[in-house]
């Protein structure tokens, strides 16, 4: 895992394309597996709600939108992804933040979220440890994972291979896909990253679901 100002000097470097990357390397699929996220996140009416890692604040937003009443946080300590974030709405509180050592009291919010980020973080099991301390209900991670099914697979790994480094070249930005891609095949998925939240955060009640055959996971940590 490189450190975090590698990886902070790579979202601040792809930055403005972010959104319209993210589109295109998952032909806009992304935004259904945001819906779910979102649905979970407010399903228990929160009133305060951390959105961790939040880039160029979709999530945030979709948060928002969806609970209207609730206060919504968007951080991340990639100062150039906030400013992106920032053009899109004021309604949200956006803030630059390590989700390694948030700056938040313990149980601040409600529920707390990341989604594509915690793959990228440095120390993933003490980002854990910091959303569990700032979270009094539900942590919910949108992450990707590696397929088991096997058609499944073989798309995925084709993409992962071909397609997304081409993209990369298209618009300048190979090095930071090449990670992004070597970060997605690694990443501890399903049964096994359950295990790795657990332990992290003391949450006893977590569970996943899992779209497109495993490409991505949805985990969700409750406190009992």
């Amino acid at each position: 895992m490189p450190e975090a100002n590698t990886i902070k000097n790579m979202f601040n470097n792809i930055s403005g394309s972010y959104d319209l990357l993210n589109d295109i390397l998952s032909l806009g699929i992304h935004r259904l597996w945001k819906k779910a996220l979102v649905s979970e996140m407010v399903e228990n009416s929160p009133t305060k709600v951390l959105d961790c890692a939040t880039g160029t604040g979709d999530i945030a937003i979709m948060i928002k939108k969806s609970a209207k009443q609730a206060q919504v946080i968007g951080s991340d300590f990639s100062e150039k992804m906030l400013a992106q974030a920032q053009k899109k709405t004021t309604d949200i509180t956006w803030q630059v933040q390590d989700v390694m050592n948030l700056t938040y009291t313990d149980q601040q919010f409600d529920n707390s979220c990341i989604s594509y980020g915690i793959r990228n973080v440095e120390n993933y099991e003490q980002a854990l440890k910091e959303m569990a301390r700032v979270t009094q209900k539900k942590i919910c991670i949108l992450e990707f994972g590696q397929p088991k099914f096997l058609p499944f697979k073989l798309i995925y790994f084709g993409i992962m291979k071909y397609f997304i480094p081409f993209i990369g070249k298209v618009f300048n930005k190979q090095e930071a896909y090449q990670y992004l891609i070597d970060s997605s095949m690694k990443f501890p998925c399903a049964e096994n990253f359950c295990k790795v939240i657990q332990k992290s955060t003391g949450f006893e009640d977590v569970t996943y679901r899992s779209f497109f055959g495993g490409i991505t996971y949805l985990y969700v940590a409750k406190k009992k």
